[in-house]
């Protein structure tokens, strides 16, 4: 699984951090933002290595509500970290 704050390069030469990282019926998905304009974000399945953007409309509706809370369940985490 990645961890939050790792950074990865895609195939789109563009440098994206992981936001967040779930696990949803089994399966490891996680939330990128790239790290120039922080405006292109991803939710991808991560398995093996390999990066599937989500694009499931339905999946995503789910995923964003469990990396929203993830994120909100962290925060006070993420802010410690960055001072």
């Amino acid at each position: 699984m990645l961890e939050q704050g790792e950074i990865l390069n895609l195939s789109n030469s563009k440098e994206y951090v992981v936001v967040s990282s779930v696990n949803y019926e089994g399966e490891n998905y996680v939330y990128l933002l790239d790290t120039e304009t922080y405006k292109d974000y991803r939710l991808c399945h991560y398995q093996d290595d390999v990066l599937k953007e989500v694009e499931d409309p339905e999946l995503f509706k789910t995923l964003i509500t469990k990396f929203n809370a993830d994120l909100k369940e962290h925060l006070t985490d993420i802010i410690s970290a960055n001072q």
